[in-house]
């Protein structure tokens, strides 16, 4: 059974550690350490949301809230979603979009999105595959998830 739960600061080791894998997964070196994480999903503007399966670290949504003037409430960026490789195609990607669906409900965003890089069709292959609308495709893939419809 996967739980979500919001990130809290005891789960800042298993955070960072999935960070830094993603980061390495796009070609990156993570430089921000535990500090510094915390800073931004603690006491900062990123809201984070973690998986876990039986107890163990399983995935995170980072969500970045961004003030738009033509909008009644921010628009929420789920701007990164990693599930742990072994742990991939068991919907746990999913359950964490839902999760973040539910969070901007609760917020009162008015849209909430995530994008892929061109370099993970793999991403934007399930995000086709779970309905959501594509708005764009440069830089990237973009998808918005229905915040006040049945998804």
């Amino acid at each position: 059974m996967t739980d979500i739960t919001h990130v809290t600061p005891k789960d800042m080791p298993d955070l960072l550690g999935m960070i830094r894998k993603l980061c390495a997964f796009h070609g990156d070196t993570c430089v921000m350490g535990l500090a510094a994480t915390q800073a931004q999903f603690i006491d900062g503007p990123l809201t984070g949301l973690i998986a876990r399966m039986d107890g163990k670290a399983a995935g995170y949504a980072a969500l970045e809230p961004h003030w738009r003037p033509m909008l009644h409430g921010d628009l929420l960026d789920i701007a990164h979603l990693f599930v742990e490789e072994p742990l991939r195609g068991r919907g746990i990607g999913k359950a964490l979009i839902a999760a973040a669906r539910t969070h901007a409900m609760q917020v009162g965003a008015s849209r909430l999105v995530i994008g892929t890089s061109p370099d993970n069709p793999g991403a934007a292959s399930a995000y086709r595959a779970m309905g959501l609308a594509e708005i764009s495709t440069a830089p990237g893939p973009r998808f918005e998830i229905p915040i006040d419809a049945g998804w």
